[in-house]
């Protein structure tokens, strides 16, 4: 069997045109709006996201402190080193209830700095300050 052909009217030619038109008209006039107002929404609530992660900012410096996992954010390590460190009594920590661990920001800051690893510069002005003292 062959194809049968069909035509297609003026009417129904215009018809289509027509919409295709008006649809081409709604995208363009549309989809710019519809990004203007993403665009006003995100405005608003970016300062709010500044204003949260400078609350959280804030709250991180102060707290003295640290859960283990807020240890582990702060010194950059992953909870499995840090309970090895603490397993092995490597690193100061506290057990208040006997399971759950917390740590000092301070005794984390001093624990990070020690063992201080010199370099030429800092040798040589070392020996320098030791010259400068002997000469006095």
């Amino acid at each position: 069997m062959g194809r049968r052909k069909t035509s297609i009217s003026d009417s129904t030619l215009e018809m289509i045109v027509s919409i295709d038109q008006r649809l081409t008209e709604l995208i363009a006039s549309d989809i710019p709006k519809r990004l203007h107002c993403i665009e006003e929404k995100l405005d608003y609530i970016n300062p709010r996201l500044l204003t949260i992660e400078h609350v959280d900012r804030f709250y991180s410096e102060v707290k003295t402190v640290l859960s283990v996992a807020e240890a582990c954010e702060y010194m950059g390590i992953t909870e499995s080193h840090m309970y090895k460190l603490t397993s092995g009594g490597k690193i100061p920590h506290y057990k208040p209830t006997g399971k759950l661990i917390y740590f000092s920001r301070s005794e984390l800051d001093d624990w990070l700095l020690h063992n201080k690893v010199f370099n030429e510069i800092d040798q040589d002005n070392e020996q320098n300050r030791c010259n400068d003292q002997e000469s006095e």
